[in-house]
């Protein structure tokens, strides 16, 4: 069955709709990022073959994190959507707010119940953490003030920013050395090459967010401005991120300058429509800059995949993608 974003509410089926309140085409950026975050904490593609139980259990948190968040989204813009998008889901009475309630509370729950289960499954003799469920905790708690009393003030895109830099970090939270089993001196520590790219998505984000304020009423030049620079400065933390590990560090491919060229050409056309959004920025025009924006996370992924673990998984990874793509056709990114 072919199926219209402007078809009323009756005429779609509620899986369809339920995928336009996640926004299921950013999703793979969440994957693409995690995979990213648990390949450089696992040193080595065979390392994280042997960890994969992890791997699943972890993406699955993060997903439920993003899920919520999404929800929790739409619950909080109801009145504001009922005016500027009526055909959204919730004000739509396609779902009920009582049952996206249900789901988002739920799945923020069921997040950091999963990243628990991840510290406490041990694999390749590897020692058991509380980091996962700590980082989740985190997590949740930025996904709540992010869509709730944050939500309208200038700290919002800087909390959002916080959010992508804790998923990145819950990725990676696995395969963490916290203390000991018996929980003797707890820490949670990671590797200042770890902190560095979880930060450069955060400042990434940041700016991108910046600039998606005002993607439905039109764009603020100065905020398109502002956005543009945090976002270039969060890429550059990621291009130069990687040589900040430690001496000896295993790397599939030397992250030397052509990584840093690798991160230029992917954030070259986002760049690109900033300049043409500052020029004109109309809403559909800042979406599309935003759109763009949001995706890019997973050429990030991929290149952080590729110096880390191989070829094999930086196509794996960059493959979402193409999904992404694909379903961004259908459902609304932003």
């Amino acid at each position: 069955m072919t199926v219209s974003l402007s078809d009323p509410a009756p005429s779609l089926p509620t899986w369809f709709r339920w995928a336009q309140l996640v926004r299921i085409p950013t999703v793979f950026t969440v994957i693409a990022q995690v995979l990213a975050a648990f390949l450089v904490a696992a040193g080595t593609s065979d390392d994280a073959i042997a960890a994969w139980p992890l791997a699943a259990l972890i993406l699955v948190a993060a997903i439920f994190a993003y899920w919520a968040g999404m929800i929790l989204n739409d619950l909080w813009d109801l009145d504001e959507d009922r005016v500027e998008r009526p055909s959204r889901p919730l004000p739509s009475g396609a779902i009920s707010v009582s049952t996206a309630r249900t789901a988002g509370w739920s799945l923020l729950f069921l997040s950091i119940i999963t990243a628990g289960i991840a510290g406490w499954v041990s694999t390749a003799d590897r020692p058991l953490t509380f980091a996962p469920p700590v980082i989740a905790a985190a997590l949740a708690v930025g996904v709540v003030l992010y869509n709730g009393p944050l939500k309208q003030t200038p700290v919002a895109p800087l909390m959002m920013g916080l959010c992508r830099l804790l998923c990145f970090l819950l990725g990676a939270s696995p395969l963490m050395i916290v203390g000991t089993a018996e929980f003797s001196q707890p820490q949670i520590w990671f590797p200042t090459h770890i902190s560095a790219l979880a930060a450069g998505f955060g400042v990434y984000i940041t700016g991108i967010t910046t600039i998606a304020r005002g993607e439905t009423a039109g764009g603020n030049r100065s905020d398109v401005a502002i956005g543009l620079v945090v976002a270039v400065l969060g890429a550059a933390l990621l291009a130069v991120s990687p040589r900040l590990a430690p001496v000896g560090t295993a790397w599939a491919f030397l992250p030397d300058g052509r990584f840093a060229i690798l991160v230029g050409l992917i954030t070259l056309p986002v760049l690109m429509r900033g300049f043409q959004t500052l020029r004109d920025p109309h809403p559909a025009v800042v979406q599309n800059l935003v759109r763009s924006g949001i995706l890019n996370v997973i050429a990030y992924s991929a290149v952080i995949a590729l110096i880390t673990a191989g070829m094999g998984w930086a196509l794996g990874i960059f493959v979402l993608a193409f999904a992404a793509t694909l379903t961004a056709a259908r459902f609304r990114v932003t």
